[in-house]
């Protein structure tokens, strides 16, 4: 157990504004509840909860030519 850095995270978390201590708080137990509830999800959940995750990022237009993604340009020589 890391006692010194427990009590580092708590003064940290203490010297915050009140808005700030709710916001950890509720973005750590938001956390122990996806990790509690993960481990009793069959594969199917687990998959639609990975893609709401991935849904709260920004989208990008950026995409990358098909050439990129040709077997030889990521293996190079060993590629072929």
């Amino acid at each position: 157990m890391n006692v010194k850095l427990v009590n580092s995270l708590v003064e940290v978390v203490l010297n915050l504004s009140p808005e700030d201590q709710e916001l950890f708080q509720s973005k750590l137990n938001i956390r122990q509840v996806e990790v509690v509830t993960n481990k009793k999800l069959k594969s199917t959940q687990k998959a639609e909860q990975f893609r709401q995750w991935v849904a709260q990022f920004p989208k990008s237009n950026v995409s990358l030519p098909a050439e990129a993604s040709r077997r030889e340009n990521i293996y190079g020589e060993r590629g072929t």
